[in-house]
């Protein structure tokens, strides 16, 4: 099953807004956390040819471009992001392509990357499959994705007050509350900036790990990345919290070398 149309339509609607939200580098997660780990996992992109999966408006393709990649081809489902990247960075190659059909030539890609769009499906299987036959033997997959021990939480808010509890409580005869659901996969529906709807999909890590293993790729890195100490002075709260708590969680794969 691919990316739930809901979000689809989201990203379409919103392409605007999500152009400026990116270059303006308001985004306290992209900014502090995810980004900056997702770079340190990099191979050397010097002379190399690099597809972008779930590119956005195309800011991180400019960014890889600049870390010396020879060509950088960026994809995306929304046809209305891929239009703002095409706007605003003629240079580089864009696509409209579902990451479960991406429809580009075998063996053509030294490193394909992707930022934060795996949790859209509730399958790995098609994607990694997929990133398997454009990869060249010996590519690398980098991509990061939603940490289950976070997005499995139950979440609970208010206008003052929010909270993300993953655990239980024991109460006398046998009863028990329990908060969130780590262990049992589900679509999380959930509502940004007051009205952008989107929806993606919590699986424990087992089950994400088991999709790797049958891919035939070798995983060669697993990261929890916490935030830049210089997050600290701007939000302490947020330093706070994900110095303990994991966000988001950072995969190195990579496909074996012909024998």
């Amino acid at each position: 099953m691919s990316t739930q149309r809901r979000t689809v339509v989201s990203y379409n609607r919103y392409a605007g807004s999500w152009a400026s939200l990116m270059r303006s580098g308001g985004n306290t997660s992209h900014r502090y956390l995810e980004k900056p780990a997702m770079f340190r996992a990099l191979p050397s992109l010097r002379g190399k040819t690099v597809l972008c999966v779930g590119c956005g408006t195309g800011e991180e393709c400019e960014l890889l471009m600049k870390l010396g990649a020879k060509r950088v081809v960026g994809t995306d489902i929304s046809k209305n992001l891929i239009r703002e990247a095409k706007r605003a960075f003629p240079a580089i190659e864009f696509y409209t392509r579902d990451m479960e059909r991406l429809r580009l030539p075998a063996h053509a890609f030294d490193v394909v990357y992707s930022s934060l769009t795996m949790h859209y499906v509730p399958s790995w299987k098609q994607t990694l499959a997929q990133v398997k036959k454009v990869l060249k033997p010996g590519g690398q997959f980098v991509f990061s994705t939603h940490h289950p021990v976070r997005w499995g939480a139950e979440t609970k808010e208010t206008k003052h007050h929010k909270s993300h509890i993953l655990g239980y409580e024991k109460i006398d005869k046998g009863k028990a509350i329990v908060y969130g659901d780590y262990l049992n996969g589900h679509w999380i529906h959930d509502r940004w900036f007051g009205d952008f709807d989107v929806t993606y999909y919590h699986r424990p890590l087992s089950l994400l790990i088991r999709d790797i293993l049958e891919s035939g790729l070798e995983l060669i890195d697993f990261q929890e990345p916490k935030p830049l100490a210089t997050v600290r002075r701007e939000n302490p709260q947020y330093w706070k919290i994900h110095q303990k708590i994991p966000l988001f969680m950072i995969f190195v794969l990579r496909k074996k070398e012909s024998k």
